[in-house]
């Protein structure tokens, strides 16, 4: 197992965990403070990974993923730093259901969905992966109302939470599914559990699942992107 995580945490989160990264090196079509994040530049459903084809051609990342029989789908969506030009990646995958912006996600993620039996459930958040913890099939955690609701309609059980002291360089605050990633029962996070505005509300429901938290660093809770497991 590898873990796709941004290069300014890579380091620090591999001495941590004993995970080997594949740092990601900063991608100049999008916004400076996000361009190295993993929600932003992939998203990953069943054995196929979707991603810009300039991006993970140039840092030779194309090659790592092919390695691990990975089928690597470039999407065609052009990339730009403005909203909502930055979100073709952005889909939130728990289980089999999708939750995302289905006006602004990549049409091939869209496509692999209605192929290979995902429901996909539209939200107006368009950084739905960035928002949303996903602990397991049936339970998460978000800052945002349109998941939430969207969540609660089908029946999972979701964690709707304050985010505003989520750090995150050049934006007022950050998302929690940015400061944080799950392999197994582990949650590992960027920052201090405790130093979350509903830590008490957060504790609970993850003490409730049998999660053991693993802190990668100390202080405010940051918005690094988020892990993807590959």
């Amino acid at each position: 197992m590898k873990a796709l995580i941004s290069s300014e945490i890579a380091n620090e989160f591999e001495l941590k965990t004993g995970i080997k990264v594949i740092p990601l090196p900063s991608y100049y079509k999008l916004d400076t403070p996000v361009s190295s994040h993993a929600d932003m530049l992939f998203c990953i459903l069943d054995n196929t990974i979707f991603c810009y084809e300039d991006y993970v051609k140039c840092n030779h990342i194309f090659d790592i993923l092919k390695d691990l029989d990975y089928n690597v789908c470039f999407v065609s969506a052009a990339c730009k730093k403005e909203y909502p030009y930055d979100v073709s990646l952005n889909a939130l995958v728990m289980g089999k259901t999708i939750f995302c912006n289905k006006k602004y996600v990549a049409k091939e993620i869209l496509e692999y969905a209605d192929a290979h039996g995902y429901m996909v459930q539209n939200v107006k958040q368009g950084y739905s992966a960035c928002s949303t913890l996903v602990l397991d099939e049936n339970d998460a955690i978000t800052s945002d109302a349109s998941v939430f609701n969207a969540m609660r309609k089908i029946g999972k059980n979701v964690l709707l939470i304050d985010n505003s002291n989520i750090e995150l360089k050049g934006y007022n605050c950050g998302f929690i599914g940015g400061a944080t990633g799950v392999c197994g029962n582990k949650i590992y996070i960027f920052g201090e559990l405790n130093k979350l505005v509903d830590y008490k509300k957060i504790k609970s429901l993850i003490s409730s699942l049998n999660f053991n938290v693993v802190q990668i660093s100390l202080g405010g809770v940051f918005d690094f992107g988020g892990i993807k497991l590959i």
